[in-house]
């Protein structure tokens, strides 16, 4: 029993740091708090405010190299999100701040 415990207590730390990622990026999901489209319209900012945090982060979506432009298929789910909804999202470390590289509204069965 006691290594069994062990074992979960082991798991649920892994999980925990996996999900505050490192300083490269990481797994967030959270409630989208706010959104706004950039000043010349080709991104978003918005907010994701994890739980147990205080203040909600910032992020944009990520500049795809290939494309020579800003990813479209996150352009377009960030755009169609509202704020309230509970979001889950992978970011990386730009020079421009956290980008989400992936982006998705969980259904209300998952919150």
């Amino acid at each position: 029993m006691r290594k069994l415990i062990a074992v979960a207590l082991s798991i649920a730390l892994a999980l925990q740091v996996f999900a505050l990622g490192s300083s490269d990026g990481g797994l967030v999901v959270g409630k989208l708090t706010a959104k706004n489209e950039t000043a010349d319209g080709k991104n978003m900012n918005f907010e994701v405010l994890a739980p147990g945090e205080e203040k909600a982060r910032k992020y944009h979506v990520v500049f795809d190299q290939k494309l020579k432009k800003t990813d479209p298929k996150i352009l377009e789910v960030v755009r169609s999100a509202k704020v309230g909804e509970t979001v889950e999202l992978e970011w990386i470390k730009t020079g421009h701040g956290p980008a989400a590289k992936s982006f998705k509204v969980l259904p209300k069965s998952q919150k």
